[in-house]
């Protein structure tokens, strides 16, 4: 690692910063004081708002043959719902949905982000960790 590859910054095609990539080995000497910083500036005990509207916007459009799946499962944890809408206490929480088919949760017990993408045919359903400090 070099301290000209460790921080890239990015910039759309006007020039204008974006945001910034850390490589793994810089992330793990500063993580524990980006998190804190996070922490501070956006406190967990914020509700999540969920884009009911938007999920609203691709039920009213919803054109495939198959009925929106409402079952989710997270590969992670191994928690799972028949009805995330109707669980209480939520297991998931819509992060994301737009009228391409693309639903996005998050799970409520470890944090990993489950997408469907709902296709003419299929459904994809791929499952991601939350990355994780390890810099302790």
């Amino acid at each position: 690692m070099n301290k000209d590859t460790a921080i890239r910054y990015v910039v759309d095609a006007k020039g204008t910063p974006q945001g910034v990539f850390i490589e793994e080995e810089m992330w793990q000497h500063v993580c524990r004081h980006v998190l804190s910083v996070v922490e501070k500036l956006y406190p967990s005990e914020d509700p999540i708002v969920e884009p009911m509207a938007d999920l609203q916007l691709l039920e009213k459009y919803w054109d495939l043959r198959y009925e929106l799946p409402t079952d989710v499962s997270c590969e992670t944890c191994g928690s799972t719902t028949e009805d995330w809408k109707g669980d209480e206490p939520r297991k998931f929480m819509l992060r994301a949905a737009n009228m391409g088919g693309l639903l996005a949760f998050q799970c409520v017990g470890c944090k990993s982000r489950i997408t469907k993408r709902h296709f003419k045919d299929k459904v994809t359903v791929t499952c991601t960790p939350q990355v994780v400090c390890s810099c302790d």
